[in-house]
């Protein structure tokens, strides 16, 4: 699950597709400045986005909070904006990276009452987790949950899930795993946290502490597909040392089993079949038939 290093050749900006190079945000942007801003990253295969209206939905519940819903595209914009950028850049598989900004105006913490937001997106080729990435599993490290409340929107405020990535990297793992002061697990820097006990799939109920992840809602349609109970409860860091199998799930992960937490290994470090089933089942929904 790999991002390519060169940059995109084009870009969505200023209601037009124009050289990566050429888009520009303004200095006094609401976005940069006050951290006004929202974003949604979608898996797009063989120029197809997977889950798109959920990622739509997602936004626009956002900007409703900040007063900006006025300039999130319609679901035939988004469609139509990912397609001419495909066309222009054909990758087998890429992200589309999203934003939405509260837009140019003088820097007073009131926003004003006529304002234009900004919508700017990319497309970026991507490689996603195959087969045999998935049978061997992750390592993930909890990290002290300092990020502000309102969690349940996709803010671009992400220092904190900056400094919780640098970290797991520097324990050799893939993804930490944010453990609030109360010791329950929220989330992942950059997914949603699923635990199995007793062939049950449990993860943290959707409340401001949690993003309500559109991949969780693909995971949880399969468990009722297969005849997996699925169930929203909290988690605390001890259960992550407890359970039988674990795993994280997002839009650049997919399903993907996590073997070992703090160093220590979960089900003697191997994933569990629950997991694999569910994270099988995933990739042959995602993949359709153009295969990884």
């Amino acid at each position: 699950m790999t991002e390519a290093d060169e940059k995109p050749g084009w870009a969505w900006c200023g209601e037009k597709v124009v050289g990566f190079s050429e888009a520009r945000v303004p200095i006094e942007d609401r976005g940069l400045q006050f951290g006004e801003s929202l974003y949604e990253v979608v898996a797009v295969v063989a120029g197809e986005p997977f889950r798109l209206p959920d990622h739509v939905d997602r936004m626009r519940a956002g900007a409703r909070e900040l007063g900006i819903e006025g300039g999130v595209p319609d679901l035939p914009k988004w469609k139509a904006v990912i397609s001419q950028l495909y066309r222009r850049e054909p990758h087998k598989s890429a992200v589309f990276y999203a934003q939405l900004t509260g837009g140019s105006a003088a820097r007073r913490h009131v926003a004003p009452k006529k304002r234009t937001p900004l919508f700017l997106a990319y497309l970026r080729q991507y490689a996603f987790p195959v087969p045999t990435e998935i049978a061997r599993g992750i390592a993930v490290v909890t990290f002290p949950d300092s990020r502000w409340k309102h969690r349940d929107l996709k803010t671009t405020m992400l220092l904190s899930s900056v400094m919780a990535k640098t970290a797991a990297a520097a324990a050799n793992a893939e993804e930490a795993v944010f453990v609030d002061q109360d010791g329950f697990v929220n989330e992942g820097a950059a997914s949603t946290v699923f635990a199995i006990r007793d062939r049950v799939v449990t993860t943290p109920p959707q409340t401001e502490r949690v993003l309500p992840g559109v991949t969780t809602k693909a995971v949880r349609a399969i468990c009722e597909e297969l005849g997996i109970e699925f169930e929203h409860r909290p988690l605390t860091l001890s259960d992550l040392h407890r359970v039988d199998e674990l795993f994280i799930a997002s839009t650049t992960s997919l399903v993907m089993p996590v073997v070992r937490v703090d160093g220590n290994p979960v089900r003697g470090g191997t994933p569990g079949s629950v997991t694999l089933q569910l994270a099988y089942h995933f990739q042959r929904q995602f993949w359709g038939q153009t295969g990884p």
